[in-house]
């Protein structure tokens, strides 16, 4: 009989924490995967977050989600969302191609980009392409692609916004195609006096999206278009661009 109840026994334990294992299964499965690059200041890294990354875990509040953010290296961050189900990214410019590996869910921010110097305005693409000066762009970006269809040769794809801003302010560029806010912000975290800067008329605007792997699910995405659109009207939404912009 005691051998028949320790079995009994081990069984149960067995049940239990088989049972376990798939609750933890399950909740770990219920956190959605959301890949974005280190672009600041709309991501910057798991600690010091960034405008896009606290505006998505609003939108998680109102979808009634979890996002498990990851970052990467913004060209290996598009290619882990297309690779992995489910998974999001943000942020993330609208471009035919990308059209065809991803489901384009909401705008999560509006942007503007221009070129950034330490001398003389460069107001257009014919000014940046006639004055052959050396223009840093980021490596992978819509920006880059941009430069090539207006004819520049002239440009340099770098990796980080940290090495384009130190690459500006000691010479080895010449200007940065960049979102003005961007520029701005990297001069001040980097301790250089962001007052030398001279931003030039805008001359692209975007929109950086929330998007995702094809195989999304249809009643999650609509969820979090409708949160995208709640956390636009949340006085939340500007104190955070407002936090980091100034």
């Amino acid at each position: 009989m005691q051998g028949l109840a320790a079995s009994a026994g081990r069984k149960l334990m067995f049940a239990f924490i088989a049972l376990l294992c798939l609750a933890v299964s399950a909740q770990a499965s219920d956190r959605i995967v959301a890949y974005t690059g280190y672009l600041p200041p709309l991501s910057i890294d798991p600690e010091q977050k960034g405008i896009a990354v606290e505006l998505m875990e609003l939108v998680g509040e109102a979808a009634g989600l979890e996002f498990d953010i990851r970052f990467a290296p913004w060209k290996r961050a598009q290619l882990l969302a297309e690779q992995t189900p489910g998974a999001l990214l943000f942020t993330v410019a609208h471009s035919s191609e990308r059209r065809e590996k991803f489901e384009y869910i909401a705008p999560l921010i509006y942007t503007e980009s221009a070129f950034i110097t330490l001398d003389q305005p460069l107001d257009t693409f014919e000014k940046a392409r006639e004055s052959g000066k050396i223009v840093g762009v980021h490596l992978g970006s819509l920006r880059s692609r941009l430069l090539q269809r207006a004819g520049l040769t002239n440009y340099m794809e770098i990796p980080s916004a940290e090495q384009m801003s130190t690459m500006l302010q000691t010479g080895r560029i010449d200007a940065w195609y960049t979102m003005s806010l961007r520029a701005s912000y990297m001069f001040k975290q980097l301790g250089y006096d962001p007052a030398r800067l001279i931003i030039g008329a805008p001359i692209s605007h975007g929109i950086q999206w929330l998007a995702a792997n094809k195989t999304i699910d249809p009643e999650i995405r609509a969820r979090l278009a409708v949160a995208v659109s709640k956390v636009w009207r949340d006085p939340r939404y500007w104190q955070i661009v407002d936090r980091y912009a100034g």
